[in-house]
């Protein structure tokens, strides 16, 4: 009778990871990774969903509604970076944008144990630091999981810039070089010069969960972080912020015909609550939003 118990238990927990392996090898991110420019028309950045599955599911229809080209993740996929079933659940969610468009990850703080960050996601050239060309944008993603900017990056990111100087540039990381808190701005002034010595028009970031604009030196400062997660109260000055709303969102980044390029962000419900346009000569137009 126990041995037939047994049996059953083992029957089904075998049953229950094969099923998982399944939906696994269904729903994990592929990407046929090509660097060279695309002539897309509409791109999307968003991120910090973790595990809050409800909000994000909600942020991620409305984003396959959008019916972009492209999806850049600004981070944090999970609570626990150790826990497969975060991951599996986040792909679930995600894979009805990947399987429509391509999708760009950059690496968050909730993924510092990187084992399930690769199983899950296909990297280009295996890299969590890695750069391309979409809709004539050059787009360059950072991992600065580990806070310091090691050699090796550093040098890449120069020759990147350097060999990329013509063309419109935005770049990705997960800690954000300017926020009004709870945490403190990610402390890296060598970036910073580096983004304004070669005109970068947009710097993308999450981590603060929130939105929140910031322009320093003609370059502005994106945190979107409003993807699902808790979202986080202002605690600290800003003084180079020009909007910050604290709702879940997405950003919509699209290009017109003089080689500008608007990002407009789209509250939970719809609403538009910030819009600004750029371009490699500076800052054309852009909306100063209240708190909310």
């Amino acid at each position: 009778m126990i041995l037939d118990i047994l049996f059953v238990v083992l029957f089904i927990l075998c049953a229950v990871i094969a099923l998982i392996l399944v939906v696994y090898f269904l729903v994990r991110h592929r990407l046929k990774f090509d660097p060279a420019d695309k002539d897309f028309k509409k791109i999307v950045i968003y991120g910090d969903v973790r595990s809050s599955y409800k909000m994000h599911n909600h942020i991620a229809d409305m984003i396959k509604k959008e019916n972009p080209d492209m999806v850049l993740f600004t981070g944090d996929i999970a609570s626990n970076s150790h826990n497969f079933l975060h991951y599996l659940i986040f792909s679930i969610i995600e894979n009805k944008l990947w399987k429509k468009c391509e999708y760009y990850p950059i690496r968050g703080n909730h993924e510092s144990e990187i084992h399930h960050y690769q199983i899950f996601l296909d990297l280009p050239h295996n890299k969590t630091y890695y750069s391309f060309d979409r809709m004539g944008m050059h787009f360059i993603v950072l991992d600065v999981v580990d806070e310091s900017l090691h050699t090796e990056l550093i040098t890449w990111l120069k020759q990147d810039l350097e060999q990329n100087k013509t063309k419109n540039i935005s770049v990705g990381l997960h800690y954000p070089l300017f926020t009004s808190g709870k945490y403190y701005p990610y402390h890296a002034p060598y970036l910073l010069e580096l983004f304004e010595a070669y005109n970068v028009i947009f710097v993308f970031s999450a981590h603060v969960h929130s939105y929140e604009r910031s322009v320093y030196k003609g370059t502005n400062y994106i945190v979107t972080a409003g993807g699902g997660a808790p979202l986080y109260p202002a605690t600290i000055e800003n003084k180079y912020k020009v909007c910050r709303v604290n709702e879940h969102h997405y950003c919509v980044m699209t290009r017109n015909d003089n080689d500008e390029y608007t990002i407009k962000v789209i509250d939970k419900n719809g609403n538009k609550i910030d819009e600004v346009t750029s371009s490699k000569a500076g800052m054309i137009a852009g909306n100063l939003c209240a708190d909310i």
